[in-house]
């Protein structure tokens, strides 16, 4: 029984996505000041720290959404029966309070970024996620700031700004594709989201759109001598001609299968862009 419990609590971490989070931040650090930060105890922990941050805004997620959940994704831990909605929300908000303390022992700075992230993630669930584009535009914000995390976690926060605007529009795209996946569930319960406002295939069109110009923005680091060659041809093999196909699928319009495959796509993308900023 216990091992089922910890597992329920281990899937509403979502912990590939906390995981791929503290990559962020690490990269962000490395890209920040290269030599001699690999294993930099500030940088690991600053990793920790939004990993920490990352997977208690999920957990608390799941509490908010465990009604949308019991008719978009019946399978998930609170609708399953496997966990309860203020397990979700006390286990969530102890891991954000972790990883902000972890923060402020980092640096006040670094703290003060935990936490405002971590109220960013609250305001998400609790009623942004409902509201046309805001919702998307806060995911997309977090997941553009962990590179900032990184860089000033080596007190240069500037590099982390471009890695940041690409992190911005990958995310922008993936939510509003997952709000198109959602339609049914949230319709029912009264959501607002951009997909119910403008209809699923306008709103695949601005995903697209959002997608495109990260596709056309990518290899500009390049042109402009801040990332060398190894840079360019990794991003245009694992981002650039991945996001062009899918582009191209977005704006046709895609089915259910089509939108969580895209979704997945997306996130292994983002993968593929931390490797070509790494190696860059």
């Amino acid at each position: 029984m216990w091992s089922s419990k910890l597992y329920a609590f281990w899937e509403l971490s979502r912990p590939v996505n906390a995981v791929i989070t503290a990559l962020v931040v690490w990269v962000g650090g490395v890209l920040a000041r290269r030599e001699g930060v690999f294993l930099e105890p500030t940088l690991c922990l600053a990793a920790l720290s939004a990993a920490l941050v990352a997977a208690g805004g999920n957990a608390v997620n799941d509490a908010f959404d465990a009604e949308i959940d019991s008719l978009n994704r019946p399978a998930r831990p609170i609708p399953s029966g496997r966990a309860g909605v203020v397990e979700a929300y006390l286990s969530g908000s102890a891991l954000m309070a972790v990883g902000i303390g972890l923060g402020f022992a980092l640096g006040w700075r670094l703290g003060c970024v935990a936490a405002a992230v971590s109220g960013l993630l609250w305001g998400y669930s609790s009623r942004l996620k409902r509201v046309i584009l805001a919702g998307n535009a806060v995911v997309a914000l977090c997941g553009g700031a962990a590179f900032i995390y990184g860089a000033l976690a080596v007190h240069n926060p500037v590099p982390g700004a471009i890695p940041a605007l690409f992190a911005f529009l990958i995310h922008l795209g993936r939510e509003i594709v997952k709000d198109v996946e959602d339609l049914s569930g949230d319709r029912a319960r009264g959501a607002r989201t951009l997909p119910i406002a403008v209809g699923s295939r306008k709103a695949l069109k601005i995903a697209a759109a959002a997608l495109l110009l990260l596709a056309i923005l990518t290899p500009l680091p390049h042109n402009l001598g801040i990332f060398g060659t190894g840079y360019l041809i990794i991003v245009l093999i694992t981002v650039v001609i991945p996001i062009l196909v899918m582009v191209n699928y977005l704006w046709r319009g895609l089915d259910h299968r089509g939108l969580g495959r895209t979704s997945l796509s997306l996130k292994l993308i983002m993968i593929g862009g931390l490797i070509a900023l790494y190696v860059g």
